[in-house]
């Protein structure tokens, strides 16, 4: 669980440096941060993670329920993340 959380992570990081690059380009919205980290918590547990694209309106979101029995597995989920990111500077 701990290298998904880190993956999960590095995500974030690379989703904040795009929103930097965005605000340095001709792509900037003018209304603040175009990735936002989604995250839900039950005490110390994290029960879901996530990824919201508003300028296109989408998000993409990982419950933690489905990491059960896929040790040292990163779920598409994730890979789903750094598309939305990626695609941010391809349109």
């Amino acid at each position: 669980m701990r290298n998904i959380i880190e993956y999960f992570d590095n995500i974030c990081k690379n989703a904040g440096k795009a929103n930097r690059k965005l605000v340095m380009s001709d792509k900037s919205l003018g209304y603040g941060n175009r990735f936002h980290k989604m995250v839900s918590k039950k005490k110390n547990r994290f029960e879901s993670v996530g990824l919201y694209d508003s300028f296109t309106k989408k998000y993409v979101l990982f419950e933690m329920v489905n990491l059960v029995g896929q040790k040292d597995k990163i779920p598409q989920e994730f890979r789903d993340m750094e598309m939305l990111i990626k695609n941010a500077f391809n349109n």
